[in-house]
């Protein structure tokens, strides 16, 4: 009974109501789906993108100390237009620089979650407000994700968004899933997110076997059950959501044996690259669903680097990159390169400053975009001096962002095809932000 709620996620025992939002039809029905990555614990953006020259790099060096990548061991990129400061990216993520000069990869630089738009100095002044519990790692995931800072609602801007195009598709609970179980940003909506393992659906244990004399007949029963007639609300509610989990997982695990294995090699010991071959292989056997609007979420854990960040940080990075290198090539496989949008969050930046093994939780902090789509080869946005107690630290080496999250994701939901009325009404305080649209995606 427990899989049926985890197959569909976030399901209310209520049923769902109908969005009020009407959904932007693209034309020609041409597809769009959007990739959500999310790096658990906080990742240490700073040393992913890193100035790379003169005063900027004296700079960080001096704040991070043993921690700093060194200048030598940078590999240089050279931004379109957007920066002027040289910059390098870390050395162990080699495989993302290739992605960039070719123009399929950009950064946003120092993005986080802020109520309205301020400087490091308003922040240490309190002359602006800032969002509740700034530095803790549930609190911020859950403002990343949910975006809804004056608790004006309790569901995540992903499925908020997967209520817009989902209503208009004949899967819409397939219009949003998810790699790593539940989570803010799919929660809450209308339309509940699938659930689905890097290594195919979940099963219905003791009756997935077709062939097997005494599977079948529980399977008949629990079919004949779940069709029973209820009068109390929450069994029939119960009764219509494994109902719906049943069916999705039977039709999604046949149409995915249907199609067999990627033949881009899947990089060993590497789970967010699992995570994303099953988001390949789902993006391709979308028409047999209907599906031309989707939303994927991943995750990769161990980034809340406190302690041994010299050690973790190397395989993390390289991780991130042979993961995104890989999806690259499958989307090209499939023939989806133009049409899928990858993007990162995580629950915060680090601290400037070492706390003699690692870094301490920040603020502001530098995210990937991945895709044919992005104005790649360029970092948008403002590249903050990482200088302790300089303009850009609010106190204790903690970067204050220069973009906002809903800046971030209102750029994304704008290519998806969401329109203006409609992402205003699901970013409630993108209003308080001039800039809607941040231009790393055409």
């Amino acid at each position: 009974m427990q899989l049926g709620c985890r197959t569909i996620l976030g399901a209310g025992l209520a049923g769902g109501s109908v969005t009020k939002f009407a959904h932007a039809q693209a034309s020609g029905g041409d597809y769009r789906a959007l990739v959500c990555i999310h790096l658990n614990g906080g990742n240490d953006g700073f040393n992913m993108i890193v100035p790379a020259a003169g005063a900027g790099y004296a700079e960080y060096a001096q704040g991070r100390g043993h921690l700093a990548v060194p200048a030598n061991d940078l590999l240089l990129m050279n931004p379109a237009t957007a920066n002027t400061t040289a910059v390098g990216l870390n050395p162990h993520m080699a495989a993302l620089k290739p992605l960039f000069e070719s123009g399929q990869l950009a950064f946003q630089a120092n993005v986080g979650t802020l109520l309205e738009p301020g400087t490091a100095e308003d922040v240490r002044n309190k002359s602006i407000r800032l969002p509740e519990q700034l530095f803790s790692h549930n609190d911020q995931t859950r403002q990343w994700q949910k975006l809804n800072h004056y608790h004006q609602t309790n569901s995540g801007w992903g499925a908020r968004a997967a209520d817009i195009i989902g209503r208009s598709q004949p899967n819409p609970n397939l219009a949003s899933i998810s790699l790593t179980g539940s989570n803010d940003w799919q929660s809450g909506g209308d339309f509940s997110a699938f659930n689905i393992n890097s290594d195919g659906v979940r099963a219905y244990s003791g009756m997935e076997d077709h062939q097997s004399e005494w599977q079948m007949p529980r399977r008949e029963a629990f079919i004949q059950l779940l069709h029973a007639q209820y009068n109390n609300v929450f069994e029939k509610a119960y009764a219509e959501l494994q109902s719906r989990a049943l069916v999705l997982s039977t039709n999604v695990g046949a149409a995915l044996a249907k199609r067999g294995e990627l033949q881009t090699p899947v990089p060993e010991n590497n789970p967010l690259a699992d995570q994303l071959a099953m988001v390949a292989k789902l993006i391709s056997i979308k028409d047999e669903f209907r599906l031309y609007r989707q939303l994927f979420y991943v995750e990769l854990g161990g980034f809340d680097t406190h302690d041994y960040q010299l050690e973790k940080q190397p395989a993390l990075y390289a991780n991130i990159a042979s993961a995104l290198e890989f999806f690259n090539q499958a989307l090209l496989e499939i023939g989806h390169q133009d049409n899928v949008v990858s993007f990162t969050t995580s629950d915060f930046g680090r601290s400037v400053t070492s706390n003699g093994d690692g870094t301490d939780h920040g603020w502001g902090n530098h995210h990937i975009v991945m895709g044919n789509a992005v104005a790649g080869g360029d970092i948008y946005g403002s590249i903050p001096r990482i200088l302790v107690d300089g303009p850009d630290d609010s106190r204790n080496g903690r970067i204050v962002p220069t973009t906002a999250v809903c800046q971030y994701a209102a750029t994304m939901l704008n290519w998806l095809g969401l329109n203006s009325t409609e992402i205003d009404q699901l970013l409630p305080s993108l209003k308080y932000f001039d800039n809607h649209n941040l231009g790393f995606l055409a």
